[in-house]
């Protein structure tokens, strides 16, 4: 997995991004080194090879709000090293940045963000050393803001985007972005806008493609209340490909655009949220989320691989998702279950339907003692293969803080997957002992 020139551009831009001015930078990090043995590393039902691995790990958060320079970033990295020499060794981690710099204020914003994350090869193969590969996406471009009146403005953005893969080359493609908003600011807490966006995706690779143009119009609502997130979008969407000798009769596409989130907080320890989507997106679009959204692993844990398929192809997606989150001071509790129903005009094999669910629990056992369990489910149908994978990952935690800023943590991990696809299915079993320091 040629991961290490692409993920350390992204690392230090991330860290860069708020040497602007340092006496408004909070930044933690946390250093980490873990050992761990599976039973099935390379998760084979049929011929298991067992597996000891040396983790050294660095976690890091950072956030700038300054005069011109407004930066969010969350990321980790780790450097994976196989003792038995059963794979090669690799570095590989995931990371979220968004830097608005302000060129005038209240007028011209320039914006950079990068997302970098660890993806399949291969979605229908087991999740190996083998089967992972470095994705990045790139953005920048400025925005112009127009206020009329006191309440009525408008925003002119460009943004020119490049997104890479180390393994799957028909992902790379170079975007350009324009857009145009009419805002209206109902009341101290509400917005309403007008938006019209003109995006051009060109593959930069022959194995990649078709290129196309995605054409948006959609009305969104904004409110921000106490207790109560609301965003909610709705339009419509026209897709125009490029035809060529590699796909002469690609047909345009169309629907509709709607898309939406809503965040409760009914008391101080109690979140309930929800979201949904009917819309066309593509792997790239799926890569990007906001930093305070990106979901990073307990601290003593491994980076995680996404569940992306990596390639050119676009897709539409019809999501809904909800969650609850409980937080007391010695317990904690969340669920949040989804569906997800994915739709190729292209390659209709790749089709699917998907349902599953994270939950999570601690109990602090003694002041310096925390007890956890973590569990992952995802069911997912492919009708064209007339295959359906199931995917359970366990995760039992205990953490001992040894002093304000030392801890160790032990895990006891399972991984399975059950299919119908002949000799798919694997069990796994993971130790793992982790030495954590905290800033």
């Amino acid at each position: 997995m040629q991961t290490m020139p692409t993920l350390a551009r992204a690392i230090a831009f991330a860290l860069a991004a708020g040497t602007g001015a340092a006496h408004a930078v909070q930044l933690d990090y946390t250093v980490s080194a873990g050992i761990g043995h599976s039973d099935n590393l390379n998760e084979s039902q049929t011929a298991p090879v067992g597996s000891t691995e040396l983790i050294p790990r660095l976690d890091f958060s950072l956030k700038e709000e300054g005069a011109e320079v407004v930066a969010r970033a969350n990321g980790e990295i780790e450097y994976r090293d196989y003792l038995d020499g059963h794979f090669d060794n690799q570095v590989r981690g995931q990371l979220a940045t968004v830097v608005n710099w302000s060129l005038s204020p209240r007028r011209l914003v320039f914006d950079f963000e990068d997302y970098a994350s660890v993806q399949p090869v291969d979605i229908l193969a087991s999740n190996t050393p083998n089967n992972q590969q470095q994705t990045n996406v790139f953005t920048l471009g400025p925005t112009l803001n127009l206020r009329f009146d006191p309440t009525w403005y408008g925003q002119a953005d460009l943004r020119v985007s490049d997104s890479t893969a180390s393994v799957s080359r028909e992902f790379d493609s170079v975007r350009v972005l324009g857009a145009l908003r009419a805002l209206k600011e109902l009341n101290a807490t509400d917005q309403l806008s007008g938006n019209v966006e003109d995006q051009n995706v060109h593959f930069t690779n022959s194995v990649g493609g078709p290129d196309y143009d995605r054409y948006s119009a959609y009305g969104r609502y904004q409110s921000k209340l106490a207790s109560l997130d609301l965003d909610l979008s709705l339009g419509y969407s026209w897709l125009n490909f490029s035809t060529s000798s590699q796909f002469p009769n690609m047909q345009d596409v169309s629907g509709a655009l709607a898309r939406g989130s809503v965040n409760w907080h009914p008391t101080a320890q109690s979140t309930f949220t929800a979201g949904f989507a009917r819309q066309y997106s593509d792997a790239a679009e799926n890569l990007v989320v906001d930093p305070s959204a990106l979901v990073l692993n307990p601290v003593g844990g491994e980076v995680t691989f996404g569940a992306a398929p990596v390639t050119s192809e676009v897709y539409l997606e019809r999501r809904v998702n909800v969650g609850y989150v409980y937080r007391a001071e010695r317990w904690a509790l969340s669920l949040a279950p989804y569906w997800r129903t994915l739709d190729y005009p292209i390659d209709t094999l790749q089709d699917q339907h998907a349902h599953g669910a994270v939950f999570g629990a601690s109990y602090r056992l003694l002041p310096l003692w925390t007890l956890a369990f973590d569990a992952n489910e995802e069911t997912r149908s492919y009708t064209s293969l007339v295959r359906r994978d199931e995917d359970l990952r366990l995760d039992l935690s205990l953490v001992d803080q040894l002093s304000r800023h030392l801890s160790v943590r032990l895990d006891l991990i399972r991984n399975q997957r059950n299919s119908t696809a002949l000799n798919q299915g694997f069990r796994e079993n993971i130790v793992f002992l982790t030495f954590v320091f905290h800033r």
